[in-house]
């Protein structure tokens, strides 16, 4: 089984539609998405639509979450809380209802577990090999894949050692799983990359050659920020695109 791996979309279907169509030539049987279909972006109805018409396995992002409950927005900058405020207004009724029914974590195949910043928290951002371990200490699986932070990585925890090994790749990369060792892999942000790569991240994970590939692939980024400057959006969250920060 080939699963792509998609996370972090953010209502940016120029980058979401460069992906799929990286995606057309990669055999891929299952969709995998790890949250925030929406936040930041133009085109959360859009993006939204795309991701059920591919009959993905899709769980809840906290801006999706945020999306339907606006007490969640709280928590955001300034900025962020403008743009899950502008997508809240634009989402038609039936995708607020589909992001409302994401669940925030799900086992594909009893193999692979999905979370969105973490195993035991959603919105912890598993940025070093401490927060890592706190996913390691209850997955019960070989694999993890989460998102949340925008950064294309993987962490490894062999049998026997206390520190997980992280292991950025924001050019892209592959993941070879080992023997008696446990991943979490983190596929990058679609919509909004922050590892110093502008261009969009996903992965593919082929569970017979026991591999995932971290892809990169550019997008126009000039229509997506146009896009929000019309709509009115943060200049910082479309200035930020052009820097993948």
């Amino acid at each position: 089984m080939r699963y792509a791996v998609l996370s972090d979309i953010h209502s940016n279907v120029v980058a979401l539609e460069a992906v799929l169509a990286d995606l057309a030539s990669a055999s891929v049987d299952r969709y995998l998405c790890l949250g925030d279909v929406v936040g930041y972006g133009p085109r959360p109805n859009q993006c939204c639509d795309m991701i059920r018409e591919l009959d993905c396995i899709c769980i809840q992002g906290n801006h999706d979450l945020a999306a339907v409950n606006p007490a969640k927005a709280e928590w955001f900058t300034p900025p962020a809380r403008a743009c899950i405020s502008w997508n809240r207004r634009h989402l038609r009724d039936n995708n607020l209802q589909f992001l409302a029914d994401l669940a925030p974590s799900a086992l594909v195949a009893d193999q692979i577990i999905l979370c969105h910043g973490s195993i035991p928290d959603p919105d912890h951002y598993t940025v070093t090999p401490a927060d890592a371990s706190l996913s390691f200490a209850v997955m019960k699986t070989r694999l993890a894949l989460f998102g949340h932070t925008h950064y294309a990585e993987w962490f490894a925890l062999g049998d026997g050692e206390e520190i997980p090994a992280e292991h950025p790749q924001p050019r892209g990369g592959t993941c070879q799983l080992q023997p008696d060792t446990r991943y979490l892999v983190n596929p990058g942000g679609v919509g909004q990359p922050r590892d110093g790569n502008e261009e969009a991240a996903y992965a593919v994970y082929d569970d017979e050659a026991g591999e995932v590939y971290l892809r990169r692939v550019s997008y126009d980024i000039a229509t997506t920020a146009t896009q929000m400057k019309e709509a009115g959006l943060p200049e910082a969250m479309h200035a930020r695109l052009w820097l993948g920060v």
